[in-house]
């Protein structure tokens, strides 16, 4: 599809035909439109017809879809070379630029990254890091928690009815309520290997916790000798207004999980630790390897993007057009507050949760041009995550949107219409 011209209806239905025939897929139901380009916050289907992107492929196109510099950046790599052993043999030039501004953003001290390809992986990497580091078997998560799909990532992830089938998992996981630090204090023991925590929770509803959570955390694991985890994947590269969200509570974590957004638009992500809490890889060596993760293409996008960010101050602007965000959903919620109930987030990681169905809503604003996504832990919870570089007027044309579609009552349940 290099052709920009739209598609007849008899190419779209085409296309979903053998989309729905060759590619296995674990969501049923035939596919809302086919992808045709994407640029800056525009998301444009192949019948012609624009969206406005205000989830960023779920927190990934942090600097917008197709950035010129990131273009360029792949372009250029791909000249060079597109892969080669990326893990135990060479020194990949890529490599050492993307974990030297990665870790010029963490805490001192956490100053060494592992590269992976996606989020699951980085979690996978810390559960283990974890148990070889400190020789305990247990893990601490958290209600509502999601840090991935394979199985050392769902064994700490929260839904129950998604990890049911898949058991046997990981043993000695206890899930806390988030937020509550009593519970975290009964659960953290001397046979905890790390408590694995999202800052703010993602697939939980855009949850912030209260001030004292993450600092009480940290306290705790100190306390029994545990590792604190950080999962940063959804969260990390500005996302929140911040480099990452756990630095809104000023916590030193021991090990950060990180993936979405690092790569720029393509698969990359990182497990970020001290050299001291690394070193147990090494023996026996090999403990841990990769074959994708760090990739010369992923991390030659991720700089450009980085650098991008640094430049164009997309951390601040996220710290300030997400103000904007909230402001103009919270406009909505105090003309209609028995159909949106709550706004919440921070940055550009928002959500606003009605008195009904999310899903029913998100399909309504998609149907008037607006692209918003649901939660996996949340029904009612809509997600609202623009790139980074929305702009203002995307923002009001957002809000004038969902206005229209709260008024028409659309998802809302009986109990919630005024």
């Amino acid at each position: 599809m290099g052709d920009t011209t739209p598609l007849d209806d008899a190419s779209i239905d085409s296309y979903r035909d053998r989309f729905a025939r060759h590619l296995s897929q674990t969501v049923p139901g035939r596919k809302e439109f086919v992808v045709a380009r994407a640029h800056g916050c525009t998301l444009t289907a192949a019948d012609g017809r624009d969206y406005l992107d205000m989830t960023s492929g779920i927190a990934v196109a942090n600097v917008g879809h197709t950035h010129p510099d990131v273009v360029a950046a792949i372009t250029e790599q791909a000249g060079r070379y597109a892969h080669v052993n990326v893990y135990g043999r060479f020194v990949i030039p890529e490599q050492v630029e993307m974990v030297e501004r990665i870790t010029s953003v963490t805490a001192p001290g956490l100053d060494v990254a592992y590269l992976t390809s996606s989020g699951a992986e980085s979690t996978e990497g810390a559960l283990k890091l974890a148990r070889k580091y400190t020789g305990r078997p247990k893990f601490v998560a958290f209600e509502r928690s999601y840090h991935g799909r394979t199985l050392g990532a769902l064994s700490v992830s929260w839904r129950e009815e998604w990890r049911r089938p898949f058991e046997p998992l990981l043993p000695e996981v206890e899930f806390v309520p988030f937020g509550d630090l009593d519970a975290a204090a009964a659960a953290i023991d001397e046979r905890t290997a790390a408590v694995i925590v999202e800052p703010i929770q993602g697939e939980g509803g855009i949850r912030v916790p209260d001030d004292d959570f993450l600092p009480g955390l940290r306290a705790l694991a100190d306390r029994s000798g545990a590792l604190l985890i950080v999962d940063e994947v959804q969260g990390g590269m500005g996302r929140s207004g911040k480099w990452f969200s756990h630095q809104h509570w000023d916590v030193v974590p021991d090990i950060i999980t990180m993936a979405k957004a690092v790569g720029g638009g393509l698969p990359l992500g990182a497990i970020v630790s001290t050299s001291e809490i690394f070193d147990t890889f090494v023996d026996p060596p090999l403990s841990h390897l990769t074959t994708m993760g760090g990739n010369p293409m992923s991390c030659a996008a991720g700089i450009a993007a980085f650098d991008v960010m640094v430049r164009d101050g997309l951390v601040e602007a996220s710290a300030r057009r997400g103000e904007h965000l909230r402001a103009r959903m919270s406009e909505v919620q105090a003309e209609y507050p028995e159909r949106i109930v709550d706004v919440r987030g921070r940055g550009l990681w928002c959500a606003f949760e009605v008195a009904g169905d999310g899903n029913a809503v998100a399909g309504a604003l998609q149907e008037r041009g607006v692209l918003v996504g649901s939660v996996l832990n949340s029904a009612g919870t809509v997600r609202v995550t623009p790139p980074l570089v929305v702009t203002e007027a995307e923002i009001d044309r957002f809000a004038a949107t969902l206005r229209e579609v709260i008024a028409a009552g659309i998802g809302i349940s009986a109990g919630g219409v005024a």
